[in-house]
């Protein structure tokens, strides 16, 4: 087994790889043998042992795996039901050329395996022909999902990868720049945004539109509420979506609300006083029902802190440790120093008076990453829920760099999503990438 193992290993040593899979062929009588030889090893593996060596395949070799044998088509699908990827996929788009923004790379970093996969230009729909077109991350109840929206047209693409996506709708009536998009299981919700047009009658600032996938047709809802007056764009809030609402933060005073498109009305709007030093604030999807609000402040020499609260999502109202006791304490976690050091880097001697900070997240019910969207080439930060109530929130964390290939380009804007893959989207992105 331990051969075995090895070999595999041997065979799995990039860190970044192309979906376009190749094999080297090697021009040595010797090489050729040893490769058949090697070979044969896994060929012949079988049982526990090959579930074994199939445990520590990459995910984005799963599928070819798969079609070694029936063995290891069996070995795949068993591994994957005692031990599920469940952890959440990050996902990265980069515009090496911001004027032309369907000429963009789709890159996915993979948690079990700590790689990035570099994609191919994934499809576009057909509404990026427009004159005026917005290509960007949505967040989604089934993970973040590229979107296109035009004064003409919407599509969203139905897996991570972008590999598939759904015929296109008409656009929203009230066409607006800087909307929050999400899809919420049936519905896909675009909320708030600036008009460059002068507003008709009925039209008003902070209008919200949902598109029922099921019948087809957009209808108007509840408006924003105005405590968010002067901020009911994407760039001012934070959103995140649940299969029942979508929640919106502002970033920089932890107002935050959620709308239910089912009765297009808003719930409760609330002020958070969590604490008064953090600065900016985001806010994703958390664990058990609950949201997680992250904040980051101060930066400087007084030394950054980005810290975790949990929320419930019905009241939005912070989430207890121990509603027995008269002490009840928050259920908060801070991310530990070297981690918010990658994020926001500060070298002695630098002046930070006039530095501020921002902070943004993308999460599902398993885990997500944090990030500086001031400095996106500082990376991300993984974490990963803690499956059992206990001391912490958060039980893995991990600093992820961008892709060499990415990294290395002098100039280029990028855009950062999160979702859960499955073995499904693993076999349609193999699909497309021959």
């Amino acid at each position: 087994m331990a051969m075995a193992l090895d070999l595999l290993a041997n065979r799995n040593t990039e860190t970044e790889r192309s979906l376009h899979l190749s094999h080297s062929h090697s021009h040595s009588h010797n090489h050729r043998d040893r490769d058949r030889d090697r070979d044969r090893v896994i060929l012949d593996l079988y049982g526990d042992v090959l579930e074994a060596v199939v445990s520590r395949v990459p995910s984005a070799d799963l599928i070819p795996a798969s079609r070694v044998s029936r063995e290891w088509r069996r070995a795949v699908r068993s591994s994957l039901l005692r031990l599920p990827r469940r952890s959440p996929w990050l996902l990265l788009r980069f515009l090496p050329r911001p004027s032309s923004p369907a000429l963009y790379s789709l890159h996915a970093f993979d948690p079990f395996s700590s790689s990035w996969l570099s994609l191919p230009l994934p499809h576009t729909s057909t509404c990026t022909t427009d004159a005026v077109t917005v290509t960007s991350f949505l967040s989604s109840s089934s993970g973040d999902r590229l979107h296109t929206l035009s004064a003409s047209a919407l599509s969203v693409s139905q897996d991570p990868f972008a590999t598939h996506w759904r015929n296109e709708a008409k656009a929203p009536k009230m066409w607006r720049k800087d909307a929050v998009v999400a899809e919420v299981d049936r519905w896909v919700v675009v909320a708030g945004g600036g008009c460059p047009m002068v507003l008709e009658e009925g039209e008003v600032v902070g209008a919200v539109e949902v598109y029922d996938k099921q019948a087809g047709a957009w209808a108007s809802a509840e408006p924003i509420p105005p405590q968010f007056d002067g901020s009911a764009y994407a760039t001012w809030l934070s959103a995140a979506a649940s299969d029942q609402r979508l929640y919106v933060m502002e970033k920089k005073t932890a107002l935050v609300a959620w709308f239910d498109p089912q009765s297009k009305a808003w719930g409760p709007t609330c002020q958070l006083r969590l604490d008064t030093a953090v600065s900016a604030w985001a806010i994703a999807i958390g664990r058990d029902e609950r949201l997680v609000a992250v904040g980051v402040g101060p930066v400087g020499q007084s030394g950054t802190k980005v810290r975790f609260w949990e929320l419930n999502r019905d009241t939005l109202q912070p989430v207890v440790a121990d509603t027995k006791t008269k002490t009840k304490t928050k259920m908060e976690e801070e991310m530990p120093t070297e981690m918010v050091q990658r994020l926001f880097p500060f070298d002695e001697g630098d002046d930070d008076t006039w530095r501020c900070c921002s902070v943004e997240v993308c999460g599902t019910d398993r885990g997500g990453y944090v990030y500086n969207p001031s400095e996106m080439r500082n990376g991300a930060v993984l974490y990963e829920f803690r499956e059992s109530e206990g001391g912490s929130i958060v039980g893995r964390w991990e600093w992820v760099p961008l892709p060499e290939r990415v990294a290395d380009c002098g100039v280029g804007r990028m855009e950062f999503g999160c979702s859960a893959v499955a073995l499904d989207d693993l076999a349609s992105f193999s699909r497309h990438s021959t």
